[in-house]
């Protein structure tokens, strides 16, 4: 992606684990090449639960256009480990947001690994938020 990439933080709720029952954390937000979006974001974690592995989906496409229907769901975990920790892409078709009306295809691991053009793009959008949304520093201390 040539363009550097804004996060625009939105909102949040809450919920709980249905395996643990802790506490669960879901955050939105768009991001933005130049002045327009190019992919809404969501991140969901279990509080003090670094094992069950952070989610992170991004329905990336055409934005403010209701006639092109392009949206790609990208999906990735992070497996926190101490010092750092790893993203992985993963099969996003499990996902809550795969059912969205707003999704027009969810892309497998295999698919986004697989197209270089895609990964670029993903790895792209992966950073912006991961450097970019501050609420995601309960994310960040299950690294350190």
């Amino acid at each position: 992606m040539s363009e550097s990439l804004r996060v625009e933080p939105g909102d949040e709720s809450y919920g709980s684990c249905a395996c643990c029952g802790n506490d669960t954390r879901t955050i939105w937000g768009y991001i933005h090449a130049g002045a327009r979006p190019i992919a809404c974001y969501w991140v969901q974690w279990t509080k003090d639960k670094p094992e069950h592995l952070p989610n992170f989906d991004f329905l990336v496409g055409t934005w403010g256009d209701d006639t092109v229907s392009d949206k790609k769901l990208i999906s990735w975990i992070f497996n926190p480990a101490l010092g750092g920790g790893s993203f992985m892409v993963i099969d996003s078709a499990t996902r809550p947001a795969a059912k969205s009306p707003l999704c027009n295809a969810a892309l497998s691991r295999d698919q986004v690994i697989g197209d270089g053009k895609v990964m670029d793009t993903a790895t792209d959008l992966i950073d912006a938020v991961w450097l970019s949304d501050p609420r995601l520093a309960d994310v960040r201390e299950f690294a350190q």
